[in-house]
Order: C-alpha cells, then sequence, then structure tokens
C-alpha cells in the first residue's frame, strides 16, 4: 500500500493495462466462436455446392448426345403405345347409310350359313363330317332391329359405329365357330341408337357401369354380350381365341348356367357298360352282388357339364390428344 501511494501514477498505469487485458481476452473468446460458426456455414456451403454440380452436370456434347437419345427412345415408345391403344381406330369404316345397313343384312344371312354349314372332323373315321352350330330361327345376331326393315338412323354419327359393331360381331362369330359349340343362344351389341333409357331396341343391352371399363373423356369401349352352350373346354377355346384378336377385346364378365338332368351326364358310358355286363354277364359275384350290377350299370357317370356360358366384351379405345393438341397444350 505504500508503495502505491508512494507511486500513484505508475499504480492507475498498471490497473488500466489489466482492464485492457481482460477486456481483449475476452473479445478474443467471442471472436473466435464467431468463426467457428463461420467456418461450419461455410463448409455447408461448400457441401451444397459440390452436391448441385453432382446432380446438375454440365450440358458437355456427351450429356447432350445421351439426353437426345434418350428423348428419342421416349418418344417412339409412346408412338407404339398410342398405336397399340388406337388399333380400333383403323377399322375402315363407311358412313353411307344405305351401304351400311345392305351390309349389316348380309353379314346376317353370311353368318347364320357359316353356323349351318359348319364341319368337324369324326374322331373315328377322320373324315369331315356336317357339324352345324344350332341357332334360333330368325337369329339376327344383334342386328334384330335391322333384319326385315333397314332404317337408317336419323343421327348419322351412329351410322359408321354400326358398321364397327358389324365388323367386330363378325369377327367374334368366326371364333365362337372355331371354339366348337353346340349352340349359339345369344349374341347382344350396346346400343347406340336410343335416345334415352327407357327406349329399347331389339338385339341390344345396356352394360351395367360398374363393370364397364369406360371412363369419360380417357376410355371409350362398345360392348357385346354373347351366349353359347358347350363344355368348359368350348369356353378355354374360345377365350384363347379372342387372345388372337387383332382388336384390343376384354373379358368383363362370366356367367355359368349348369343345366339338370342328361345334359349334365355321360349317358353313352353308362350305356356302355351295361352292355358289356349284358355280353360277359357277372361271373364270381354272389347272389347279391348280381342283382345290384345291372342297376349300378344304369347309373350315368357325370363327367363334364354342358353349360350355358354368358359373357359380356368390350371393345377399348384409349382417348389421346393428337400431337398437334399436345404441342398448342405446350406452346399455352
Amino acid at each position: 500500500m505504500d508503495s502505491i501511494k508512494k507511486n500513484p501514477v505508475f499504480a492507475a498505469v498498471m490497473l488500466v493495462c489489466l482492464l485492457l487485458f481482460v477486456a481483449g481476452s475476452a473479445l478474443t473468446f467471442l471472436a473466435a466462436g464467431a468463426v467457428a460458426k463461420s467456418d461450419k456455414k461455410l463448409q455447408s456451403a461448400e457441401r451444397n455446392l459440390d452436391a448441385a454440380h453432382r446432380g446438375d452436370p454440365a450440358p458437355s456434347p456427351e450429356n447432350v448426345a445421351a439426353s437426345s437419345q434418350n428423348l428419342a427412345e421416349l418418344i417412339g415408345q409412346l408412338k407404339r403405345i398410342r398405336a397399340d391403344l388406337e388399333r380400333g381406330a383403323s377399322l375402315e369404316l363407311s358412313t353411307d347409310g344405305v351401304v351400311v345397313m345392305a351390309s349389316i343384312q348380309q353379314f346376317i344371312s353370311e353368318a347364320g350359313a357359316k353356323l349351318e354349314a359348319r364341319q368337324d372332323k369324326d374322331s373315328a373315321s377322320g373324315e369331315m363330317e356336317a357339324a352345324p352350330i344350332g341357332l334360333a330361327e330368325d337369329f339376327a345376331f344383334g342386328f334384330d332391329a335391322y333384319a326385315d326393315a333397314a332404317t337408317i338412323p336419323s343421327d348419322p354419327r351412329v351410322v359408321p359405329l354400326l358398321d364397327k359393331q358389324r365388323l367386330i360381331l363378325s369377327a367374334l362369330v368366326d371364333k365362337l365357330i372355331a371354339s366348337h359349340p353346340e349352340s349359339i343362344e345369344l349374341i347382344e351389341r350396346e346400343a347406340l341408337e336410343a335416345d334415352g333409357p327407357a327406349q329399347k331396341i331389339p338385339g341390344t343391352f345396356e352394360i351395367d357401369p360398374t363393370i364397364s371399363a369406360r371412363v369419360p373423356n380417357a376410355i371409350d369401349t362398345l360392348a357385346f354380350r354373347v351366349s353359347f352352350k358347350g363344355y368348359t373346354e368350348y369356353l378355354r377355346l374360345f377365350l384363347n381365341e379372342l387372345a388372337k384378336f387383332d382388336l384390343p377385346i376384354v373379358l368383363r364378365s362370366v356367367e355359368v348356367a349348369r343345366p339338370a338332368g342328361n345334359d349334365t351326364v355321360d349317358t353313352k358310358q353308362a350305356q356302355k357298360k351295361d352292355n358289356l355286363e349284358s355280353i360277359f354277364g357277372v361271373f364270381g359275384m354272389d347272389d347279391a352282388a348280381e342283382e345290384e350290377a345291372p342297376a349300378e350299370a344304369q347309373k350315368p357317370v357325370i363327367v363334364d357339364n354342358l353349360s350355358t356360358f354368358t359373357l359380356i366384351l368390350e371393345l377399348i379405345e384409349v382417348v389421346l390428344p393428337t400431337e398437334t393438341q399436345t404441342d398448342e397444350r405446350e406452346e399455352a
């Protein structure tokens, strides 16, 4: 204390230096923290910049060429998909009502003649023999309204659609013939001429919207209902024939009705068994078995069901904008 009192100026200078040292140390610590934060931000910015460079390569000649090739392949694939989905539009349709009505009546006549003249190979002799497919009298193949009086629809837009239905039904009849059914019970097309749902046109039906593939402004369809009698094998043959169809026709529903009685049994096999046992007898059987044998032989053996199959089919046409419309949308 005496030395401080004797040297007050020196003591004051030392105190000021001490205070400056403490303040400098505090400022240095704070500055070091700010530098560390800035360094972290800089490192993060550098990482983001590197990632941006890796995700957005420079437009070098190699990158431009690769992008052009990918674009060309995608355009080609899109055209192939468009062509596949628009196969139904490739049909050559007539807008002349007189020509279309005459073609429908000719189709009815020729289809009936095909079913009547059908032949099949005999399994025993291997020779072709008559095997007509059963058909109701005056069967019109869905065109009942035009079988007698071919009245041209008042709406000209319906005429080419009727022509399209005729072409598709003609192909379906050919595939039915190739499937060897016992008989064709029903063929109906979707009503196009009706002014409202209450108007019923002979030979037509309305498809249930819940099973239809139709989507407004996206997918157009034409529906058909086909019913034929045969064995399960015939249904499989018909579905295989449909798979070979050039047009995109899909199965929407199938119903099977199995009648009772002789249609569900193989009476020929039972008769054959009865004949064999009548020739060779029941050798080695006791009296009770001998009495039961004729009764057992008369029991029919169930081998397959002669059923009635009802199928609903739809021609699928995807509604796609043309390339001109697509370009106009992109420019807008």
